[in-house]
């Protein structure tokens, strides 16, 4: 099954780094911008990907715009806009999807599936993780920073993924992003999800990339406790990951050296005084501890630190200026 068009949904780090490797071997790709200013200086200038360590720099200049209902029917739309911005994206997916329509997002966290199969076919959702990083150089330029798996699954577990999804996963791969497809993306997502319980809020709140967390005792102290938290409630709920808690803590241990210099998605939220995806990462924790009768004491804690600097500003006093 041939595939005809590709719309991407958000031009942040990881937006321009899909947008650009994939129109490298398939010509009709879209990005969405809600900000039309920057869709016309996107169009004009093109996106770029800078690979680590002093690596070649990729260009594209796929058709950049803010009007998504223009675009007509897609075969398959990615949606990579912020957890928490979902909802602000749904019209568009609306005016982009015909009955075939594959919506694929590697959106952080939990949750952002649940809002999405608001509005497509659940026959027709994807959920999926990716281990690739990036961090924006500037508006229209990343530097890919980390490189791993691309998970793919359906949002119900064990229903028969569509042959459309296949076609593009096999695009992925030839795009640089390996790409497979699961019956049940939800251990997947737990996995990875305590990846992120357990760097983005430490990044956040301390300043430090990815790797030097684990250069300070106490943020490793605290590092484990979150993922303890987020262990227990997965086990609850009954999902199976393969692996005992000691494993996931060297998992997330193993992700922090491997991605030692990368900043992370929170962390750069931060530095752009922005919202985070907290209530996505930790606060998922959070909800699921409360449905199961359990207390995730750590992972509220962060949540609550990580928005009381995200309302009152990031300076920790009045002689941090």
């Amino acid at each position: 099954m041939n595939l005809k068009n590709i719309t991407i949904i958000g031009p942040g780090a990881l937006g321009i780094l899909f947008t650009t490797k994939i129109c490298q071997k398939f010509p009709h790709v879209f990005l969405i911008d809600h900000d039309r200013h920057r869709a016309g200086r996107l169009a004009r200038k093109g996106v770029a990907v800078v690979e680590a360590n002093g690596g070649s720099v990729l260009r594209a200049f796929p058709v950049v715009t803010a009007d998504a209902a223009g675009l007509g029917r897609q075969d398959v739309v990615m949606v990579l806009v912020k957890a928490f911005q979902t909802d602000d994206v749904l019209d568009a997916i609306e005016s982009l999807s015909g009955p075939e329509t594959i919506v694929v997002t590697l959106q952080n966290g939990i949750g952002a599936g649940d809002i999405l199969s608001r509005t497509v076919p659940r026959q027709n959702l994807v959920l999926g993780v990716t281990m690739h990083g990036a961090n924006r150089r500037d508006e229209s330029t990343v530097v890919h920073a980390g490189s791993g798996d691309t998970i793919l699954g359906m949002f119900d577990p064990g229903v028969r993924p569509v042959g459309r999804l296949y076609t593009f996963a096999a695009l992925l791969a030839e795009c640089g992003f390996p790409a497979s497809i699961v019956d049940d993306i939800y251990p997947v997502l737990w996995k990875k999800l305590m990846v992120n319980v357990g760097i983005n809020p430490l990044t956040a709140l301390s300043g430090l990339k990815n790797g030097q967390i684990l250069e300070h005792p106490p943020l490793r102290r605290i590092q484990e406790a979150a993922v303890y938290e987020a262990f227990e409630v997965m086990r609850r709920l009954g999902i199976d990951i393969g692996m005992d808690f000691q494993g996931v803590m060297g998992l997330v241990r193993k992700v922090c050296r491997d991605t030692a210099e990368n900043v992370s998605s929170m962390l750069q939220d931060r530095m752009k005084k922005g919202q985070t995806e907290i209530e996505y990462i930790n606060g998922a924790v959070v909800r699921f501890a409360r449905k199961e009768g359990l207390r995730a004491q750590v992972n509220e804690m962060l949540c609550n630190l990580i928005e009381y600097f995200t309302s009152h500003g990031w300076g920790f006093g009045p002689f941090d200026k």
